[in-house]
């Protein structure tokens, strides 16, 4: 699978999870999305080198920016010793 094809279908793929109501369906789709979020890194890189890359894990953080703030307020709450909000 070239680069670009398998990078459109991970970045189509996210967008259709998106469109999911939340619930266990979204999140369980959502993390198998994140565990192919390497593979597809790893064949970017290969065809295309490190700023490819960079623009790619740019976009990545952006689609999962809420989980990712929700995870990092928790952990820096409990490494303050307090309960998170």
């Amino acid at each position: 699978m070239t680069a670009i094809l398998a990078a459109s279908l991970w970045a189509l793929a996210v967008n259709l999870v998106a469109m999911i109501p939340w619930g266990k369906l979204h999140f369980s789709l959502g993390f198998m999305l994140l565990l192919c979020f390497p593979y597809v890194l790893w064949l970017v890189a290969q065809a295309f080198g490190g700023w490819a890359v960079f623009a790619i894990v740019l976009v990545g953080l952006s689609l999962y920016r809420l989980p990712l703030a929700y995870y990092l307020k928790k952990a820096y709450a409990r490494l303050l010793g307090r309960a998170p909000e």
